[in-house]
């Protein structure tokens, strides 16, 4: 049995679920440790003796196993798997989630992680909800280390936590408490940046970071790259397109969990009209723009779509 040490809520189905998760996200940096190159497994099996599936796939199936073990996740959606699936006859909570971010990364050992939504169950299954609806999100890198940035619904407030498994079972403990995003910072991770050729707003506001010393850091992984972010406290994470280079980030899996906990973070996000948040779900394959981060910095932003035209208000 692995050891949690972490309470992230007063509401025992809830915590039930976000425990879950955490045990999920422990087998999950286990199996990425023993994937080689682009994703093949070295000749090895995990601790049921059971031989690893292709990385991305197994990764999913040990979120959905773990949550279905509480009984209290109705359905799930993934992006690898963009519908949702039944869980539990009655669950009283929906989660949908990237299993793996950055999986075309990962074979330069760079950093990828888990991304995860969490929402009160209901009859149409999230559709004309809002990302506003969501209960709690949390996002899951494994890299040199393995840690989890989670909203603690009883403390409400965002935090780090960090895997040990010294022990052969694994724990979490928490290394950076109550994380709150600076108005103001020189770090920018601009994705698509294919489209700025003929984008000429989002050119503009790269030009800007660019020419006025901010610091480029982008992975490639939206992951990572957001939560630099957290860990830092300051900056900015992009993905905006045209329609020759449109942007393929999907909203339930991805953009909605990383702007609540931006958001819960004293930070801002916004989708070229406003707040992701504010965005109505359609469907479970619905996409995305996104700049997340510093709220000053993201005004800059919305000044800069407002000057061409692209945002009345």
């Amino acid at each position: 049995m692995h050891s949690l040490h972490v309470k992230l809520s007063d509401e025992p189905e809830l915590s039930s679920v976000c425990s879950a998760l955490l045990l999920a996200f422990i087998e999950n940096s286990r199996v990425l440790r023993y994937c080689s190159g682009g994703g093949d497994y070295t000749n090895t099996q995990n601790d049921f003796g059971d031989h690893q599936l292709e990385m991305d796939v197994q990764c999913e199936l040990n979120v959905n196993t773990e949550l279905k073990k509480t009984g209290f996740v109705s359905h799930t959606a993934s992006e690898e798997t963009p519908e949702m699936k039944l869980l539990s006859e009655g669950g009283k909570y929906i989660v949908t989630f990237d299993p793996l971010d950055g999986s075309s990364i990962i074979g330069t050992n760079f950093a990828v992680g888990t991304i995860v939504a969490i929402w009160k169950s209901d009859e149409n299954l999230l559709i004309g909800k809002r990302g506003r609806d969501m209960v709690s999100a949390c996002c899951c890198l494994y890299g040199s280390r393995t840690n989890v940035v989670f909203w603690n619904e009883k403390e409400q407030k965002v935090q780090e936590y960090t895997l040990f498994d010294g022990d052969k079972q694994g724990h979490w403990e928490l290394t950076k408490d109550n994380i709150k995003i600076k108005p103001k910072g020189k770090l920018f991770s601009p994705g698509n940046t294919r489209c700025i050729a003929e984008h000429i707003p989002y050119r503009e506001v790269v030009d800007y970071w660019i020419h006025n010393g901010y610091t480029l850091r982008y992975s490639g992984g939206m992951a990572p790259d957001i939560c630099q972010i957290f860990l830092k406290e300051v900056g900015v994470f992009s993905c905006f397109g045209d329609a020759k280079n449109p942007s393929k980030l999907r909203y339930l899996y991805e953009c909605a969990p990383l702007s609540f906990l931006t958001e819960k973070a004293e930070g801002k996000s916004f989708n070229g009209k406003h707040s992701v948040l504010d965005t109505e779900i359609t469907g479970y394959q619905q996409k995305s723009e996104i700049i997340v981060g510093s709220a000053d910095e993201i005004e800059f932003f919305k000044s800069v779509w407002k000057k061409h035209g692209l945002l009345k208000e």
